[in-house]
Order: C-alpha cells, then sequence, then structure tokens
C-alpha cells in the first residue's frame, strides 16, 4: 500500500502526522523538490527521491503521472509526497486506481482560497479540470476556489468559462500567494487575465450567491425558485395547479419556440426554450410534491435513454452516418419499449399529437413491414379516389370521407420527404400574406372587398410577389 502526505502549501504547513510518517518511512518519494516544501526533508536530512527529471522528460501531465505510478508500484510499501491536500492531486487520482492508498490529508489550495470567502460549505477544482472540455456546473450556492492557476493562457481560458456561469462582473478574489501578510486581491472576473504574473499557487475565490442576486442563472436557480413558488408562503396562482390545469401551456410554447425557429428570431428561441423548460420543471416540481417523481427522476430517465439509445457512440454498434445512427436508435428503442408488433407501435403512439402530425407517423411505422405502395404514383392514385368518394359522399359520411382525403393527401408527402404539418403551417402563412396584401391594395385603391373583380386582380398580383 502507498502511503500519500499532502505536505500544504508553505514549509509551515506540514501536520505533526505527517511529519512523523516521513520520518519513519523505509522510502520517501516527492513529486517536486521545487517547492518551498522541500525545506522541511533539508532540515530534517531525509533522502527522498524526486520525481523532477520526470517532469522534464515527460511529454504532458498524463505521461508524468504514468511515469511516477510506474515506480512507485515497483515498492509494496513506501510514503509518496505531494503538494497541497493530497487528495486532489492528480498523480495521486490516478494512482488510487491503481492500488490501494492511505491519504494523510494537508492543507490545500481551498482552504486558503476559502478563507477570502469563509463558506460552511467549499468546492475546490483544479484550473486544467475547469476548461478541460466537459461541462463545468458548480454549485453557485457554494463558494467555489479554483486552484493552480499557473499561467496567464490558463486564466484567459478560465475567464471565459467562469463569466458564461456567473457573468463578467462577478466579484471574485485573487491570490497569487499563500504568505499570511499577502491579502486576496478583490475585482472582477473580467480583470481576472490582468495580472503579471502566476504561479503553482495563484487561486481564484468566487463567494456563494443566491438566485436573487446572481447575473448568470442554471437549472438549479431554476429548480429553487419553482420550490419556493409551490412553497406554503409561496404563489397562491403557482400552488392551484395540477398536472391537468397546467397540461396545455406545454403546447402552447412548444408551437411558440417552433414560429421562433421559423421565423429566425434568435431572442424568442432563447425566451421560448425557457419557457418550454419552465413546463417541464412545472410538472417535475408538482410531481415532487405529489410524492410522484422530481426532477432527477425526469433527468436520471432521460440520461438513460440518451445512452442506451446511442449504442453507436456508448455501445458497440457502429453509425457511419446520420441514417444509420437513426437505425441503433430505433432498434435500441424498440428493444427498451418491448415493441411486439407494429400493432404496438401504433398503441404507443401519442394520442394528444397534432392530428396531421399522428397520421403521418401512423404512415411511418405501418410501411416498415411493407404496407405501402409500390410506387409514388400509387399515392396520387389513392389521393384522387378519396376526393371522389368525398365528393360524393352523402351528409353523414362526409366526416369520415373529408378524414380519408386528409389522410391519402399525407402519403405522397411522405414519399418526398415533407412533413405535413410544416407544409400545412408554411401554406397557411402564405395565405395570409397574399390576403392582407390584396385586402391593402383594395383598400389603398378605394376599391370594395365585396367585388369579385378586384379581388382577383390583387390575388394574382399577390401569388406572384408572394409564391
Amino acid at each position: 500500500m502507498i502511503t500519500v502526505v499532502g505536505l500544504g502549501l508553505t514549509e509551515n504547513d506540514l501536520t505533526l502526522r505527517a511529519a512523523e510518517t516521513i520520518k519513519t518511512a523505509n522510502k520517501v518519494f516527492i513529486k517536486t523538490a521545487k517547492t518551498p516544501t522541500y525545506k522541511f526533508f533539508i532540515d530534517n536530512k531525509i533522502d527522498a527521491e524526486s520525481f523532477d527529471g520526470v517532469y522534464d522528460d515527460a511529454e504532458d501531465f498524463n505521461d508524468l503521472d504514468e511515469k511516477i505510478i510506474e515506480r512507485l508500484l515497483q515498492l509494496d510499501d513506501a510514503v509518496f509526497c505531494v503538494n497541497g491536500s493530497g487528495a486532489d492531486d492528480s498523480t495521486v487520482v490516478a494512482l488510487s486506481k491503481k492500488t490501494q492508498v492511505n491519504i494523510i490529508a494537508g492543507v490545500g489550495h481551498f482552504s486558503y482560497g476559502a478563507a477570502a470567502s469563509p463558506a460552511t460549505s467549499v468546492m475546490c477544482y483544479s484550473a486544467y479540470d475547469v476548461v478541460g472540455g466537459r461541462v463545468f456546473a458548480p454549485d453557485k450556492r457554494r463558494t467555489v476556489v479554483v486552484r493552480e492557476i499557473d499561467n496567464r493562457f490558463l486564466m484567459s481560458d478560465l475567464k471565459l468559462v467562469l463569466m458564461d456561469v456567473y457573468g463578467e462582473n462577478k466579484k471574485v478574489f485573487l491570490s497569487n500567494s499563500v504568505k499570511v501578510t499577502d491579502k486576496p486581491t478583490e475585482l472582477t472576473l473580467l480583470e481576472i487575465d490582468r495580472e503579471k504574473s502566476y504561479s503553482y499557487y495563484t487561486t481564484l475565490t468566487l463567494p456563494a450567491e443566491s438566485f436573487l442576486t446572481a447575473k448568470r442563472h442554471d437549472f438549479y436557480d431554476l429548480l429553487e425558485i419553482m420550490e419556493g413558488l409551490l412553497s406554503e408562503n409561496g404563489c397562491p396562482w403557482d400552488r392551484a395547479q395540477t398536472h391537468e390545469s397546467i397540461r396545455i401551456n406545454l403546447i402552447e410554447e412548444a408551437y411558440e419556440l417552433v414560429d421562433a425557429i421559423d421565423n429566425g428570431d434568435l431572442d424568442g428561441m432563447i425566451e421560448e426554450s425557457g419557457d418550454v423548460l419552465l413546463q417541464a420543471v412545472f410538472h417535475c416540481m408538482l410531481g415532487k410534491a405529489d410524492g410522484e417523481y422530481d426532477a432527477n427522476d425526469a433527468l436520471t430517465n432521460l440520461c438513460h435513454k440518451l445512452i442506451t439509445r446511442h449504442t453507436h457512440i456508448f455501445g458497440d454498434n457502429k453509425a457511419a452516418d446520420a441514417e444509420e445512427a437513426l437505425k441503433c436508435w430505433t432498434a435500441a428503442k424498440a428493444v427498451e419499449k418491448e415493441y411486439t408488433s407494429y400493432s404496438d407501435k401504433l398503441d404507443k403512439l401519442p394520442k394528444n399529437l397534432p392530428a396531421l402530425l399522428y397520421a403521418y407517423k401512423i404512415q411511418k411505422i405501418v410501411v416498415k413491414c411493407g404496407f405501402d405502395w409500390h410506387d409514388i404514383d400509387g399515392t396520387f392514385d389513392k389521393l384522387q379516389e378519396e376526393i371522389n368518394e368525398f365528393k360524393e359522399a352523402t351528409d353523414d359520411d362526409a366526416v369520415m370521407e373529408a378524414g380519408d382525403v386528409l389522410f391519402s393527401a399525407i402519403n405522397p408527402m411522405r414519399w418526398r420527404h415533407i412533413e405535413p404539418e410544416l407544409a400545412l403551417k408554411a401554406a397557411c402563412d402564405k395565405f395570409i400574406k397574399r390576403f392582407k396584401f390584396m385586402e391593402q391594395k383594395i383598400i389603398e385603391n378605394g376599391e370594395s372587398l365585396e367585388s369579385e373583380e378586384s379581388r382577383e386582380k390583387y390575388w394574382k398580383l399577390s401569388k406572384e410577389i408572394y409564391k
């Protein structure tokens, strides 16, 4: 077993337990001797093997960790000394995945950083982890410390990530040393990369904030706000709602988002995306209040589904293009939903879908078993047949025959990969533009809307403009 000793950050940080462990060890390694903490080894004449030479030969930090671990694992019993607390060192983390380690914790960066903004809970991150490409989602209701910002380029990258989370005017504390006499500098995130020097000791502290003072918000702010609105002293209207009473809101908000997308309205897309998200969270919070389910259940289910259905990403399947990826998704979904027949798939279609979309999805399911025309001409023949039947239908049969016309009209659209909902929406929008143009021209020219001649003249003109 390897014993890891956290040396702290200065020559005075070493704990009594850590010092005794080092003095009595058979073999001592130290990650680097180029820090103030090495003074203890000099003063006590301790022969420690340093990995500074490995630093010079390593291609990157991963290579460095591998080389150090390879050497450590050659001994059954050794003490490995690292700066800081010990537990947050990258080599120690990698080592713990290969063998059992016993960590004697020392004073870490978060201790010095949190001193600038005392809090009962502190979250500490390596700067390299923050900018490492993965989503950075700290709990802003806690003090956050970012350590080891050792160069200006890293700080510039860090600045962009943190401003996205907190906003550029967030007040923070920057420490460039751990000397007792050195006080942290208070500045905004916008200013953090304007310092003259950076080192292993450079630490950034971001004080905790509430959703009432935050300039940028996250998903957990939304949950906390909704928790408050639905609490005993919350909003009377919100508290009166049920799943049933707000269900139509989700449909309305979804259509408003679609409108914003169709209009290329970026501000509208941002707003309406938030409104759609609100409706989903609202249902989660109502479910939580009734002991049914909560946001964590919904997110867990969603993430599980994304993982299990993307077998070409997280599994053994391969997909060279979007079509193959969709096949993998469909196959995984069939397994998950336990479909036993095409009828089973039809039964599980949402009954509240818009009628055109519902019909379109029905057709897309049944044609997969070969239940389709040989070519698109057959779909037009069927459409004409249904139109004739509708023309000849009695009053009792007219509704059903009209439905058959609409259902049949979707077939040739499907063959040409046209979404019927979008096609009809576009036709409606075009009609409105043409009608408004016609009406405006008739009024401008002092003519009457009741005049068939005027309507025909300006309608033809509108068709030339809005095609």
